[in-house]
């Protein structure tokens, strides 16, 4: 799959979509191309760490290749460089990317939630991203709470 524009929490559910069935069908390789990619959140990144450990467990792996300067940067930031294979310079032989349209329907709880998955994935990895995430969690576990609460008849 190749990410073009930014990769962010709002195509996160498509993508989460995707690797899930990469998973699902016990992917071998699943490639993610980041040349087109102009930028990437905390999102996408913790969905690929999430994803990538789902995959390591049926014997699949994914890989990301070619991330821009900004982008590599931001992956050993967040020390996804430290755990998901990360390809640069690589000619790609003649792949066929799949083109993910539309959006996945989600209530925005089912997305908080995603969310949450995600930046979970990234606090797992070590102290750093804990500290970076602990006042977003708190906040949108707050958030949570409250949305179950409203959704309550």
């Amino acid at each position: 799959m190749r990410a073009v524009g930014l990769a962010n929490m709002k195509n996160a559910p498509i993508l989460d979509a995707f690797l899930n069935a990469g998973v699902a069908e016990s992917q071998q390789t699943v490639c993610v191309d980041l040349s087109a990619c102009t930028g990437m959140d905390s999102t996408f990144m913790g969905l690929l760490v999430g994803s990538s450990q789902r995959l390591r467990t049926t014997g699949g792996k994914l890989v990301v290749v070619n991330p821009t300067e900004s982008n590599l940067k931001l992956l050993k930031t967040l020390g996804v460089f430290d755990v998901v294979p990360v390809l640069e310079g690589c000619e790609l032989p003649a792949l066929e990317f799949v083109h993910l349209k539309g959006s996945a329907n989600l209530s925005t709880l089912q997305r908080m939630e995603l969310i949450k998955k995600a930046h979970e994935s990234l606090i797992a990895l070590n102290e750093a991203n804990r500290a970076k995430f602990t006042a977003f969690m708190t906040s949108l576990e707050a958030d949570l709470a409250k949305f179950g609460r409203k959704s309550k008849p």
